[in-house]
């Protein structure tokens, strides 16, 4: 993959809205992880075939986190070894948004193996938190807007109905 092309840098977690969910809790959305070779891994209930990152899906990522930067070989190797572990096990797996194994129990699955932080305790909600305050939109202006102006909308349609 031609990473100078590419819009979400590898060893990242992106995210990206579920019209109509996000648009009434914009902190909800569908997660995938990104290998040290620039494909997604993206669990929603089927085996996972590695992909380009536009192909997630709901559509392509509106927001991402990068975890690593520059990392040794060792662990660029261990990242991606911890990513195809996580597939395999979830491949196994029924799909159960909320309460069972869902695309966030995934990235937080590969995050386990590989000790992110020294660390094989992180779940959905920190990745949702951390997506949530310090991701960053992969292109301004479509994203923010892509992401903020349909619960905008909702709340202002809101306010104006309940106000009158």
């Amino acid at each position: 993959m031609d990473q100078r092309r590419a819009a979400v840098p590898p060893l990242s977690i992106v995210w990206t809205p579920i019209p109509p969910i996000s648009w009434c809790l914009p902190f909800v959305g569908h997660l995938g992880i990104v290998d040290g070779d620039g494909y997604l891994h993206d669990w929603h209930g089927t085996p996972i075939h590695p992909n380009p990152p536009k192909d997630m899906l709901f559509g392509e990522p509106a927001r991402y986190l990068v975890l690593a930067k520059n990392p040794p070989p060792a662990d660029l190797e261990r990242w991606n070894q911890a990513i195809s572990q996580a597939d395999d096990e979830f491949s196994r797996h029924l799909h159960c948004m909320g309460c069972g194994y869902d695309c966030h129990s995934h990235v937080a699955r590969a995050l386990n193996l590989f000790r992110y932080l020294g660390c094989s305790y992180h779940n959905k909600v920190f990745l949702a938190a951390a997506v949530f305050f310090a991701g960053r939109h992969v292109k301004l202006p479509r994203d923010l807007l892509r992401v903020w102006l349909p619960p905008i909308l909702l709340l202002c349609l809101f306010i104006l109905i309940t106000s009158v």
